[in-house]
């Protein structure tokens, strides 16, 4: 399910999976934290964040959009239907950035999209019990889900 992109090499075209932090940043550069940083300042597209929860199964079953935005759903597809593009606030920009970044860190530690997926929607040990994706929305509880998979990446973890 992830989001694609035509890419041409030579005079054939590949279809290419995109990164959710790809999709978010819109093909802006973004690799150190000051740009990010100044992205989320500016505020993500509301039509790319629909397109980063789009690559997820697991982030449409649980409605992301309304978790990152504090609006119903109802009024998120309202909004998608403006002429001009809606821009999420910088805190709600934040919240997309890092659904997205720990969608990818997973996929990472993980191998695959659906492994990632799994472990996600799972109760964690390590984590008290909590469900990894319901911490991400908080920034303490995206450090932690952050640092718990980068322990898993390097093999240290309980």
């Amino acid at each position: 399910m992830p989001a694609v992109k035509n890419e041409v090499v030579g005079t054939e075209t590949k279809r290419v999976a995109r990164k959710p932090t790809e999709v978010l940043l819109h093909g802006r550069s973004g690799d150190t934290r000051m740009l990010i940083i100044r992205y989320t300042q500016e505020g993500f597209d509301l039509s790319d964040v629909r397109d980063m929860i789009s690559i997820s199964g697991l982030y449409m079953e649980h409605d992301l959009v309304q978790r990152i935005t504090g609006k119903s759903l109802r009024t998120v597809q309202r909004l998608a239907k403006e002429t001009q593009p809606v821009r999420l606030n910088q805190q709600q920009s934040t919240v997309a950035f890092q659904y997205a970044q720990v969608l990818e860190h997973a996929i990472n530690v993980f191998g695959d999209q659906p492994l990632a997926e799994d472990w996600l929607k799972k109760p964690c040990k390590y984590l008290e019990g909590h469900i990894p994706l319901e911490l991400i929305d908080n920034s303490l509880g995206f450090q932690v889900v952050e640092d718990y998979l980068t322990r898993i990446e390097h093999g240290v973890y309980q």
